[in-house]
């Protein structure tokens, strides 16, 4: 393990791609962090979506990062120009939760599981296995891959807890 870790924040609809001395960070409400890690290239990625698709069918192709039906074939191309290829990496889930309780509006309340069903959608069709989840609840989270050995430091209601399994 390197001494000085660089950390890459993701911020709302990103992608960011890490290597070896590279931590990647992200907080996550509704929205999904999605995470994918090669162990043996030490390659990660984190995409933070908010919508699973674009209501409006215009914005997509302005920021494409930010929905899920968009952001996740960009995801899979950002690890292959790095160097890996599906079957390499696996994937890990994070978010989707309610933040919207007591508002009265079925599309705020559904974005979360809308969130994890395309990704679950998604990595089922590119047979892309999802590893581990933490994925709906009342609470934000926030993520940190390292990207020297694949942990996930996940931190959450006041708690903190490393995620070992990479594959």
């Amino acid at each position: 393990m390197s001494l000085k870790q660089k950390i890459i924040n993701v911020g709302i609809a990103d992608i960011q791609v890490g290597r070896e001395n590279e931590v990647l960070r992200t907080t996550l409400g509704s929205c999904i962090g999605i995470v994918l890690y090669d162990s043996e290239r030490k390659i990660g990625a984190i995409s933070h979506i908010m919508l699973a698709k674009d209501p409006t069918g215009k914005d997509n192709i302005k920021f494409p990062h930010k929905y899920g039906e968009t952001a996740l074939p960009i995801l899979i191309k950002l690890m292959q120009d790095a160097g890996s290829q599906i079957g390499q990496f696996a994937c890990r889930m994070f978010g989707g939760a309610s933040m919207f309780k007591g508002i009265n509006s079925q599309f705020l309340q559904n974005i979360g599981e809308q969130n994890i069903a395309i990704v679950r959608k998604f990595m089922e069709e590119k047979k892309i296995p999802i590893i581990v989840e933490d994925v709906s609840g009342n609470e934000g989270r926030t993520i940190s891959l390292y990207c020297d050995d694949g942990r996930v430091l996940l931190k959450k209601a006041g708690m903190e807890k490393y995620l070992y399994k990479v594959r």
